[in-house]
């Protein structure tokens, strides 16, 4: 079994949330007009859950489930579950729990603009750097020249595991 090591306590973890829900808040405000933030499942719902709760702006809630990994190993994406919600000229917040390639973020990216999005945000729990997604809004940026494999907070392990862990890990 691989070895695990927290690296955000609860209480940095609620801090950091907390702050982002200022930022993001402070956005919708900017931009005005319909807002929907929505759930990139499976990986994104207890992050998205605690965003949410600092949000104080009226804002429109959905979900879409799509895949990109099988085990360790990157697929092509699919999507699952598409969202309910009209979000022609809206803001569109993607919520995920990490930003790696940015292959999630990309084709979510392109899926919104072809429904008609006026403006779209990205955001998630980790940030991998990813020069395509320079105004990209996280809670924690990995260090350079690391490529650990994160669990908890939504995110699972290889086996499909750990997503229940309430703090952010890396293996």
């Amino acid at each position: 079994m691989s070895t695990q090591k927290e690296i955000i306590s609860r209480t940095e973890l609620d801090l950091k949330v907390g702050d982002l829900g200022d930022t993001l808040t402070n956005k919708c405000h900017e931009y005005g007009g319909g807002i929907v933030f929505v759930c990139v499942m499976k990986g994104g719902f207890m992050f998205f859950s605690d965003l949410l709760k600092h949000i104080k702006y009226p804002i429109e809630v959905d979900f879409i489930k799509c895949s990109s990994y099988d085990g360790f190993k990157q697929k092509e994406l699919e999507i699952h579950y598409d969202i309910e919600a009209n979000v022609t000229d809206k803001t569109v917040f993607i919520i995920d729990d990490i930003l790696d390639t940015g292959g999630t973020m990309k084709v979510l990216t392109k899926h919104f603009e072809k429904l008609g999005a006026k403006q779209i945000e990205t955001v998630s729990a980790v940030y991998k750097e990813n020069l395509d997604f320079s105004n990209h809004f996280f809670i924690y940026k990995q260090k350079e020249n690391e490529n650990p494999w994160y669990i908890g907070y939504g995110m699972d392990g290889p086996s499909g595991y750990s997503r229940n862990l309430d703090t952010i890990h890396k293996l």
